[in-house]
């Protein structure tokens, strides 16, 4: 078995590297013996490789930390694709291993052969391939070398997922038994480069002068030192702090309800609530009704603060990028601020029209029967505090963010550098490895249903709790208006099914609880959260039809 394997694993680790998930093989048991070896790195098998590259993808979101994903030769690589570049988009850090056979054979009509080297280029950070070593001819310091470049990509400045593929020769078991070992002596990647400083004047002026200020937050990670900038900035009368449903900054949010409000407002009101500078920053925004609306506006300044080098112009009227850290460019508008704001009222102008959207949400969800939108409401008033709360994608997300009642000590997480449904169970499983807080993931049937070998594990820890919206069949296209408007075509937008959600969770040993109506899910929901043992599944059906008639009643809400 060639010994460059160990580099890579001893590497790893002495880079700071703790979690492997490993997807079984046979071409990739060299680097399973190297890292299961290894006492010091954290080892999980999982079976399906799509799965396993979720999970291995919540739990590097958790730690915001390179976690390491393994697999054999073949098609089991391009089952990692889909977590591979949500991580991209998502800025997170992953080291991949794809286990490779050697080059002479591609092409040869050889078993699980296919063009693995740069297979990931156009949603991946870098791709490396060591060389194919000859047995006894192994070079460690190159492969050493390779890995911690790789690493220091991964987990540089802008993090982000790096694939490496191995080619091995075999045998690719060790012929006896045989600890083998590797001692690297680089021990620490090189310092990142400083932030060059960014011409910050302009928008210090533009900040000054202007009297109708947003902060647009999108996705973002927890981070308490830009909350402590965004608390100071948020006392100003002339500023509106607006942030998406996973940007974990709720406790700073001057209008919750900014989903719900720039929806069902008219135009006047609207039109007052325009800013007239802009600084946005973060991931993705999820409303569609506040992209919207401000793909119509041209303000006087928009900022937008970004690290990478590809630039964000998501609503088309960005005046200026700031390539920077959010964090340093707002403390320079905190130490700069003058106190000017005394008069202005456009903060209050949202707060008021923020907690008439919040009455008028309340007012709705009591008169109508029980649907979607109310068991969202439900669950959201009965989460545990401080929980690690992943929201799926489709309707689920979209019913939470127009609700807006969001706690502030909720870890919010959700798939949106790609918004697919393919791996949310996944990785929220993988994000209950690390976060030892309450795990919730509420998603929907199909979701659930695409991603069932989430649960086919060992590994599913008894911190997670899943509530699955089950309407029998993609729900979300009976909601929005295309699909809807040709009912005849229907069948192939939505995906009616039988399959058992109650069969899948006891098939895999969870938890399994139901309810079907409003008072059946308030009984149910503290036992869920308070009383089960395990890992858990709560399943709550509705009709289809009667739940896309409470919705579109709900669009129709005048605000003002």
């Amino acid at each position: 078995m060639q010994q460059h394997v160990f580099a890579i694993s001893q590497t790893c680790n002495q880079l700071g590297i703790k979690h492997a998930v490993i997807c079984p093989g046979s071409r990739s048991a060299p680097l399973v013996f190297a890292f299961t070896q290894n006492k010091d790195v954290n080892c999980i098998s999982i079976t399906d490789e799509r799965s396993a590259a979720f999970i291995a993808l919540g739990m590097a979101k958790q730690l915001q930390q390179p976690v390491v994903l393994i697999c054999t030769s073949g098609t089991a690589a391009l089952n990692f694709y889909p977590a591979i570049a949500e991580a991209f988009y998502q800025k997170i850090p992953l080291i991949v291993l794809t286990a490779d056979r050697p080059p002479e054979f591609l092409n040869q009509q050889d078993g699980q052969m296919i063009t693995q080297k740069n297979v990931f280029e156009k949603n991946i950070l870098a791709s490396f391939e060591l060389p194919c070593y000859v047995h006894g001819k192994e070079n460690l310091q190159e492969t050493s070398n390779t890995i911690l470049t790789a690493i220091g990509i991964s987990n540089g400045f802008i993090k982000g997922p790096v694939h490496i593929n191995v080619p091995l020769r075999e045998p690719l078991y060790p012929t006896a038994k045989k600890t083998f070992s590797f001692h690297s002596t680089l021990l620490t990647t090189a310092p990142p480069h400083p932030l060059t400083p960014s011409p910050f004047l302009p928008l210090k002026k533009a900040w000054l002068k202007s009297e109708k200020k947003v902060i647009l937050i999108g996705e973002l990670p927890i981070n308490n030192g830009l909350f402590t900038t965004l608390f100071e900035l948020s006392k100003n009368n002339d500023v509106v702090i607006l942030c998406d449903v996973l940007s974990n900054k709720q406790s700073v949010c001057t209008a919750p309800h900014f989903d719900f409000i720039v929806s069902q407002s008219d135009e006047k009101t609207l039109l007052e609530l325009e800013p007239d500078l802009i600084i946005s920053f973060g991931g993705s925004v999820l409303s569609k009704a506040v992209k919207l609306w401000l793909k119509k506006q041209k303000p006087k300044h928009h900022f937008r603060i970004q690290q990478q080098n590809e630039l964000v112009n998501t609503y088309n009227n960005v005046t200026a990028f700031i390539k920077s850290n959010p964090e340093i460019v707002l403390k320079e508008l905190v130490e700069k601020k003058e106190d000017t704001t005394q008069q202005n009222n456009y903060k209050l102008l949202w707060k008021k029209i923020d907690e008439l959207a919040a009455f008028r949400i309340s007012h709705f969800i009591k008169l109508n029967s029980f649907s979607e939108l109310q068991a969202t409401n439900i669950i959201l008033n009965n989460l545990p505090d401080a929980c690690n709360f992943h929201i799926a994608n489709s309707s689920v997300i979209r019913y939470v963010s127009l609700l807006g009642n969001l706690k502030p000590s909720w870890q919010m997480s959700g798939n949106r550098g790609t918004s697919g449904i393919d791996g949310s169970t996944s990785t929220a499983v993988g994000a209950a490895l690390i976060n030892n807080k309450p795990t919730v993931l509420l998603t929907g049937d199909l979701a659930f249903l695409y991603d069932r070998n989430a649960l086919w594990n060992h590994c599913v820890s008894n911190n997670l709790r899943i509530i699955v919206f089950n309407n029998y069949g993609g729900g979300i296209f009976t909601l929005i208006d295309g699909p809807s408007s040709v009912k005849e075509q229907l069948n192939y937008f939505t995906t009616p099914h039988r399959q058992s959600i109650k069969n899948t969770v006891l098939d895999n040993g969870l938890g399994y609880y139901f309810c079907d109506s409003e008072n059946e899910l308030k009984k149910a929901i503290k036992i869920f959260f308070d009383l089960a043992k395990k890992a858990a599944v709560l399943e709550i059906t509705f009709n289809l039809q009667e739940n896309a008639k409470v919705f579109k009643s709900f669009k129709k809400i005048k605000l003002i």
